[in-house]
């Protein structure tokens, strides 16, 4: 995911100081104090922003309101990037904290908790982007790993069941649909009827 530019969360404040400002146009040193960036990026907003290029020995200015129309573009265009951030910023919060809990719960126990990395692609699981080795259909599921050490398979298994639970939590309509395929076959009548089953209704 490409990270939203810095200054996203100010578009707003940035709009209204250039919708009040009476210069006709910016330089550099303005554009690095509004937009808080540092002069290399001041230059490539400038350029992306539509700046004209500055002759040899002369300052490069950009026109107030075509930047003011360009930045009102670029936050209208690229907001759903904070709310994507936010959302993924929760879903980590959220998903460390249940494995110190369940790592807190283990260690009480005397068990020796497992350990595997979580990336943002298995936050952000679906059904469809499931690896081959998970296979959900007919009333089934079914989760294959290579042969290995009895440890490197039990961490491997633990970590396909996360995605899969991820899967669940994000896909909800793509597991039904997987998981009701052929439910008449698997001695249901009906996809209600096994959903209800898995549900514990």
């Amino acid at each position: 995911m490409a990270m939203p530019r810095s200054w996203l969360p100010r578009a707003e404040e940035i709009i209204d100081v250039l919708r009040q400002m009476k210069s006709k146009q910016l330089d550099r040193a303005a554009i690095e104090q509004l937009f808080q960036l540092q002069r290399r990026a001041a230059n490539e907003l400038m350029t992306q922003a539509g700046a004209p290029k500055a002759s040899r020995g002369s300052a490069v200015l950009i026109d107030r309101t075509s930047l003011l129309r360009w930045t009102e573009r670029i936050s209208q265009d690229e907001s759903w990037q904070l709310v994507r951030q936010r959302e993924t910023n929760t879903e980590v919060s959220r998903s460390m904290a249940e494995v110190r809990a369940l790592r807190e719960a283990m260690a009480k126990e005397g068990r020796q908790p497992f350990s595997f990395p979580i990336v943002e692609e298995v936050l952000r699981a679906t059904c469809a982007s499931l690896p081959s080795s998970i296979y959900i259909g007919a009333g089934r599921i079914e989760i294959q790993v290579s042969s290995g050490k009895p440890d490197e398979m039990t961490v491997a298994v633990c970590q396909l069941l996360y995605e899969l639970a991820m899967a669940l939590a994000n896909d909800p309509d793509g597991f039904r649909n997987r998981i009701t395929s052929g439910a008449e076959a698997g001695g249901l009548e009906t996809g209600n009827e096994l959903t209800g089953a898995l549900q514990g209704d």
